[in-house]
């Protein structure tokens, strides 16, 4: 199995970049794959993407696709979204398999962020499936990576009160579940790679 170094974190704070930048130092020495996660997968995307054309689902609470879901359907829409996520936790689980070291673009603890951001769901955090990711979170002890909000809206390409959102949930959710934190804010790329690196041992 894998060593895996899982970056999580809000929109623009560096994940993808350190990421790629470890993929590069570590693969001069053993076997590197690297696991992209982004928001809504598969099915779920399609359908937002189709909810978007009816005036009933438009809105900000979504930024990716421009949908707001009713507060009364918020409950199935997250059982819903962690019907996409599952099959992209076992395919990183596979990929794992076949490598020296796993590097992740995100992990459980920004699918929960995800889930309660864009669906302004924080009661989600108290459901058993939102106590059952935030236990995943623990074990995955994810490095996050944060940065100053003025730094976060020139990098991230969504709303502030979106971001403003996300950033809040991560700083709770990140004292629970973080190996580490690695604030990017001034640090160059390298540099906050590098951070990484001594904080994933």
């Amino acid at each position: 199995m894998a060593k895996r170094v899982i970056l999580s974190g809000c929109d623009g704070a560096g994940k993808t970049t350190v990421a790629l930048l470890l993929a590069s130092h570590l693969s001069r020495r053993v076997r590197v794959s690297v696991s992209w996660l982004r928001g809504s997968h598969l099915h779920v995307s399609l359908l937002y993407r189709l909810l978007s054309r009816l005036g009933t689902f438009r809105g900000p609470g979504n930024p990716y696709y421009g949908v707001s879901v009713p507060p009364r359907a918020r409950r199935a829409f997250s059982l819903l979204e962690f019907t996409g996520f599952a099959p992209q936790l076992l395919a990183r689980w596979l990929r794992g398999l076949s490598s020296s070291v796993l590097v992740c673009d995100r992990g459980a603890l920004d699918f929960l962020t995800w889930v309660v951001a864009t669906l302004e769901y924080p009661e989600f955090l108290r459901s058993l499936l939102g106590r059952f990711l935030l236990a995943l979170s623990r074990r995955e002890a994810p490095v996050v990576l944060t940065a100053s909000l003025t730094a976060l809206r020139r990098r991230a390409d969504v709303p502030p009160d979106f971001l403003l959102r996300e950033l809040a949930c991560y700083n709770v959710l990140q004292r629970y579940a973080a190996r580490c934190v690695v604030d990017t804010s001034t640090a160059k790329p390298v540099e906050s790679a590098a951070r990484v690196l001594r904080c994933a041992g």
